[in-house]
């Protein structure tokens, strides 16, 4: 009862700086633009359901799909970065939002089919407050605590920030290239990271036993999302974007075998469709990209009709 009572008045008196806290930048941009997602305040103002089509996906899906002067009803629920846990999450949440025979594209990337778990940050949890149920996100009262408490939970950081809070460099959040030299310089540094990130130091061997148990675990992830698709009569479709050619080519015949195509025939018992762009020769400009991984919007809006025209959403 006491610990309680000193809790609420702590609460109480951090309640003016927490105020100014949750202005900063380094508190605002943790969360995703609440747009994207129909939570109860989307409800609140739109009437519209029965959307034709949603993305789940990481940070090349968030950059690859742009739906904006399409004539479909489409979400894009990808995140910068996001595990493929929590985009099942997302789905599931908001599944109901999609009309019968709503598509949901899957995306899948050079190295999803490595597992991440434990490799991210536990912060990263928090941009899904106010928009999972709480049982959904793990370490949830921790989350909370940042977002309601930033101070109390940071004090270190808040007041660093509370000094000087800097504002993103630019938009979007990534590196942007500017010449040949540059995307070949970037291609070689996402290689190199998720390199590091996988313990891959030869992408040409086979995978190593963590890899292996890692790609077990991240087949079961996708084959349940699909199966929940099928379950609520989906169409549930695997995509791989584009990437820019100075990272294709790093991507071997041999590595694309290994980590891609044997992991997407193994996992795909259902048989769902499977758009390969990986090294489509219609995305090879250098005008396409922010950066080797990323697309740009001029990408994004390309690819997005290429691929609505194949799954005859859209014709032109």
């Amino acid at each position: 009862m006491i610990k309680k009572i000193v809790k609420k008045g702590v609460s109480i008196a951090l309640a003016p700086i927490n105020k100014i806290v949750k202005r900063t930048n380094w508190y605002k941009n943790v969360t995703p633009e609440w747009g994207k997602f129909p939570i109860e305040k989307w409800y609140r103002t739109n009437l519209d359901r029965n959307y034709d089509i949603v993305n789940v996906g990481s940070s090349s899906a968030l950059y690859a799909f742009n739906y904006e002067g399409i004539p479909v009803k489409a979400f894009n629920w990808a995140m910068q970065p996001q595990s493929m846990e929590y985009s099942f999450r997302i789905l599931k949440n908001f599944s109901s939002i999609l009309g019968p025979k709503g598509i949901i594209l899957i995306p899948f990337c050079p190295f999803s089919g490595l597992s991440v778990t434990g490799k991210w940050t536990e912060r990263l949890n928090d941009r899904y407050y106010g928009i999972l149920d709480p049982s959904t996100i793990d370490s949830y009262n921790r989350v909370a605590l940042r977002r309601k408490q930033p101070f109390l939970a940071d004090p270190k950081n808040a007041i660093k920030r509370l000094i000087k809070d800097e504002k993103p460099k630019h938009f979007p959040n990534c590196s942007i290239c500017l010449s040949k030299e540059a995307f070949e310089n970037d291609a070689q540094r996402w290689m190199n990271g998720w390199q590091k990130e996988f313990g891959i130091s030869d992408v040409n061997a086979p995978k190593s036993k963590e890899n292996v148990a890692g790609s077990a675990a991240r087949m079961e992830t996708f084959k349940q999302m699909i199966d929940f698709c099928l379950e609520r009569d989906l169409r549930p479709v695997l995509v791989m974007p584009p990437v820019h050619p100075a990272l294709a080519k790093k991507l071997t015949s041999q590595f694309r075998e290994t980590y891609i195509y044997s992991f997407v025939k193994e996992m795909n018992i259902h048989h769902i469709p499977y758009l390969d762009y990986l090294s489509c020769e219609e995305f090879t400009d250098d005008g396409f990209y922010y950066n080797a991984f990323f697309m740009n919007e001029k990408g994004a809006k390309q690819f997005t009709k290429r691929v609505l025209n194949e799954l005859e959403l859209i014709k032109e």
